[in-house]
């Protein structure tokens, strides 16, 4: 192994703080726990007694705040990017279209906290709810991206991630340090498994395959985001049964993927142009020595982590719930509104509805638009039915659809888009497409044998 210490080189200190805190973070998103009444994991826990603290009038004036502060932070930042360069980093890839979306949050969060404008906007099943769906993505992402550095900074994720070398080359055509990109996705948020892949392939860690092939099927949504979907439609208390079984069928679909177009046609290239050989993509073999090498690796990264680390991931993740607040109350009224008062949503999901009779699932006329709208926003195809009375096995099977869809422009694809990867956007709607076309008999059949 390269630039890989001996165990014995690694303080005693070191090697208790990364079990510890590596433990830790184990604790707060895998463990169930029983509190006041309900069991699930500690992190979710968390969230809901924050909710209870902050209350929800509250909430919603700080998510009307928020929209406003992003806002006003992108034109601070575009009006002069040198004498707000900390701050810039949050929004230095910030388009029109993007600002168009801060603008639209800014003017519909103000709108429905003042209860003053058009009643097709305001009222509470449309603008409400938007900030009511914005107010627990905002809790759940600073809270479970905060809670995350415990994962992500004291090892866990490079013991992981080396002892699965061997068999994410075998099963997914990929290099072994890609399921450390699709953890850090899925314990912090798809933005982040975005960025560290498009860093590795701008440093020749991953060829164009390679990259595309990460990007598009191993950046899934946050545990965080699980909670808030699994809250929207009324399965919170199956919440570890609704992330196992979207991260399985994930992976599942990840070996589907590689092996079809348009990801089977990418270039074994690097960025510079250098083609990478047939030995570079051999799969290894497991040896004798590898948990002793995981266990280095693991305790280097916790050798070298910093002891402002938990503040630097509280910023960061304050400042990434801001930018998705915004996404989330303007495409969520824009969703909510084409859905109520035109028959586009009716429309989209209409060919869905047979498909949905025919594989047994209740609810079908209900839940066929939220099958498909998914692209457009990820919280979009819970907001369509948060409220409404589904069954369980439809709520089930619509939250783990839409984690399992991967590309949503609020916040992976956008962030794909803006990224070094080369796919382009024709392309993440038709992997959209084919994901979702494979998904859906898929899903709709596990969740039957689940309920």
């Amino acid at each position: 192994m390269e630039n890989q210490a001996n165990i014995g080189e690694i303080s005693q200190k070191t090697k208790v703080r990364s079990v510890i805190f590596s433990l830790i973070g184990v604790f707060f998103f895998f463990v169930n726990v029983n509190f006041r009444g309900k069991t699930t994991v500690p992190m979710v826990h968390v969230m809901n007694l924050a909710k209870d603290i902050i209350t929800k009038p509250v909430l919603n004036v700080i998510i009307m705040i928020c929209c406003l502060a992003v806002l006003l932070m992108a034109i601070i930042v575009k009006a002069n990017p040198e004498k707000h360069q900390r701050l810039g980093k949050y929004y230095k890839k910030t388009g029109v279209i993007t600002f168009a979306m801060y603008i639209a949050a800014a003017i519909f969060s103000v709108l429905t906290i003042t209860n003053k404008g058009p009643e097709y906007i305001i009222q509470p099943s449309i603008g409400g709810s938007a900030i009511a769906v914005a107010g627990d993505v905002f809790l759940a992402v600073v809270i479970a991206g905060s809670l995350v550095t415990f994962l992500l900074e004291f090892g866990f994720f490079e013991f992981l991630g080396y002892l699965m070398e061997p068999i994410m080359r075998r099963l997914f055509l990929l290099p072994g340090k890609s399921a450390v990109d699709a953890l850090s996705s899925f314990v912090a948020s798809s933005a982040v498994g975005v960025m560290i892949t498009s860093d590795l392939y701008v440093k020749k860690a991953y060829t164009a395959k390679e990259a595309s092939a990460i990007t598009t099927n191993f950046s899934v949504c946050s545990l965080g985001a699980f909670a808030f979907l699994s809250a929207n439609v009324g399965v919170e208390e199956h919440y570890l049964k609704v992330v196992i079984t979207g991260l399985i069928i994930t992976f599942l679909m990840a070996i589907i993927m590689v092996r079809i177009y348009p990801l089977s046609r990418k270039e074994h290239t690097y960025i510079d142009g250098t083609v990478q050989t047939e030995e570079e993509r051999a799969p290894k073999n497991y040896h004798s020595g590898m948990f002793k090498e995981a266990l280095s690796l693991g305790f280097q990264k916790a050798s070298t982590t910093q002891n402002d680390i938990f503040l630097k991931g509280m910023e960061s993740s304050f400042m990434f719930g801001l930018k998705v607040v915004s996404y989330v109350v303007s495409l969520s009224v824009i969703s909510l509104f084409i859905a109520t008062y035109t028959p586009i949503v009716r429309f989209i999901g209409a060919p869905m509805v047979p498909i949905l009779n025919l594989l047994g699932m209740p609810n079908a006329e209900m839940i066929a638009p939220s099958t498909l709208v998914g692209i457009f926003g990820l919280a979009i195809p819970t907001v369509l039915l948060k409220g409404k009375a589904i069954e369980l096995v439809s709520a089930f099977f619509i939250v783990v659809l839409s984690t399992s869809q991967i590309i949503f422009f609020t916040e992976s694809a956008n962030a794909m888009l803006e990224s070094e990867i080369p796919v382009k956007f024709g392309e993440l709607i038709l992997i959209f497409v084919i994901r979702t076309i494979i998904l859906v008999p898929i899903v709709a059949v596990v969740a039957k044998l689940l309920f």
